[in-house]
């Protein structure tokens, strides 16, 4: 049932429609279904541990009588929205930069150094590079996110606490695998960047005229789609590996509210 489940929530995740659409769009659609094989993850072996460490969590209200502080929900949700935003707009400044239009003429140094740039973004190892960096930084906070997350999620009821304890063991276990996964992910990065190169080839063939290195960054151009293209990756990803905290969220958020109805319902009595 977890690798059901699994392969249920990478099957709708952004990411993975995102890649499928591009599989297709390149003719690559004979290849063994994205979603499929992200769900692979737990071995029979993590299946065991999983199986033990639930029964540990199952029996972890019973051994405590705290019934636990009220957890802010919408401090939970501003922390999460917060750090979401940052790596938002971090992602898009750095993949999609603004473009100064450059004076139709005369030629100037700044045509050079545009067209220089130009040259350089049509290979894909700054690309690269770049994505390399930006995973790296939207690991790290993700990371962190999730630990404060659950830290302020500890000290609520016995059903947060266990869902605490039962998210830090899926990190752990998936943890190793989820790496490997985002490591493989600029595979098809590479991919896209040849997909309009050919089209921006193919195109100039018909077209004739001159292939203007310039108009490559510009809108319209074929480097500038690639970048639309790198940045809508990039935020997939980042909804994806905050899947987990989300969840987190929302149940920080659905015991706020059965405690406000329980409180209602103590009152009302009382009232009576």
């Amino acid at each position: 049932m977890e690798g059901l489940d699994l392969q249920h929530r990478l099957g709708s995740s952004r990411l993975v429609r995102l890649l499928q659409e591009w599989a297709q769009v390149d003719g690559e659609s004979a290849r063994q279904d994205v979603a499929e094989r992200l769900s692979h993850w737990l071995s029979a072996f993590d299946a065991v541990k999983l199986d033990g460490a639930l029964q540990a969590i199952e029996s972890y209200p019973s051994q405590t009588k705290l019934r636990g502080q009220a957890v802010d929900a919408s401090a939970v949700a501003q922390l999460v929205n917060q750090v979401k935003a940052e790596l938002t707009a971090l992602i898009t400044a750095k993949v999609t930069p603004p473009h100064t239009p450059l004076p139709s003429s005369p030629r100037t140094l700044l045509h050079t150094l545009e067209e220089d740039d130009a040259r350089a973004e049509s290979k894909y190892a700054p690309h690269y590079q770049r994505y390399q960096s930006l995973q790296k930084q939207m690991e790290n906070a993700v990371g962190a996110l999730r630990v404060q997350v659950r830290q302020m999620l500890s000290k609520g009821s016995p059903a947060l606490r266990q869902l605490v304890a039962l998210d830090a063991v899926m990190e752990q276990m998936l943890g190793a695998r989820e790496q490997k996964l985002w490591t493989s992910v600029p595979v098809y990065l590479e991919r896209r960047l040849e997909h309009w190169r050919q089209q921006h080839e193919q195109t100039v063939a018909v077209q004739g005229g001159e292939d203007d290195p310039i108009r490559w960054r510009q809108p319209g151009g074929w480097i500038a789609a690639f970048q639309r293209d790198m940045r809508d990756m990039m935020l997939a990803e980042l909804h994806q590996r905050l899947h987990p905290i989300l969840g987190l969220m929302e149940a920080a958020q659905n015991a706020g509210n059965e405690l406000n109805k329980n409180s209602e319902h103590s009152e009302s009595s009382e009232s009576q």
